[in-house]
Parts: C-alpha cells; structure tokens; sequence
C-alpha cells in the first residue's frame, strides 16, 4: 500500500493543503512583539479595538512545541487560536493589574511580579 496523498484525512482541518497567508505585513516588519517599534511612541488614539497587536499565532506555536515531550506532538489551528486568546488575555489582565498598582511612571519586571501571584490564583 502506497503513501496516502488525499488531503482530506481524519483529525485535518478542510484547510489543509491551501496556501498560507503571509505572515505579517510588511508594515509590521521590525516591530517588536506588540507591535510597538520604540519605548517613545504615542499610541495612536483613533486605533480600533479590533487592531490592537496580539503575541504572533506562530511564536505561540513554537513555545508550545517546545514544551511538548514528543517531537511527533501536533497541535490544531483551532486549538492554538485557543491558546492565543488566552495568553493575550492573560498578560493584558497582569499588565492592567500592574498598571493599576503603580501610579505613574513605566512598568518594570518587579510590577509584574507583585501581580503574578495573584493572577495566577484567580486562574
């Protein structure tokens, strides 16, 4: 029996074997992870909510990969939109949470780490 080469298999998604949407445009290239490109830039106050910036389904992807025991591991697309949302939701509640403790001034790591425990505790 030869190697199956049907793309549509059990446990696929219907878009498996259709090409894959660029990654990012080219108007966020050299931005960091949220999307900002300097500590000094102002946001932009007519901004959408619907475009506020997302840690990246693909760097999500890789730090699980790198957690799985098995190299073979696979996770969906579905599941990772999953994942995504709630990391993104996550460290938006811990980066508000911190916000709301100092009063002024930038965040620093030690902001985060007063938060951390409860956060965590309110999972």
């Amino acid at each position: 029996m030869g190697p199956r080469t049907s793309t549509s298999g059990r446990g696929r998604s219907p878009s498996v074997g259709k090409p894959r949407q660029q990654a990012r445009p080219e108007s966020d290239v050299g931005r960091g992870v949220f999307g900002s490109t300097s500590v000094d830039e102002e946001p932009n106050e007519g901004a959408d909510e619907s475009q506020q910036r997302t840690i990246p389904a693909e760097l999500l992807t890789r730090i699980l990969h790198g957690f799985f025991e098995k190299q073979s591991t696979r996770i969906t697309r579905d599941s990772n939109a999953a994942v995504t949302k709630y990391i993104d939701v996550f460290v938006r509640e811990a980066i508000a949470r911190a916000a709301a403790e100092k009063d002024s001034g930038f965040l620093e790591v030690e902001d985060l780490e007063k938060v951390a425990p409860q956060l965590l505790l309110d999972l």
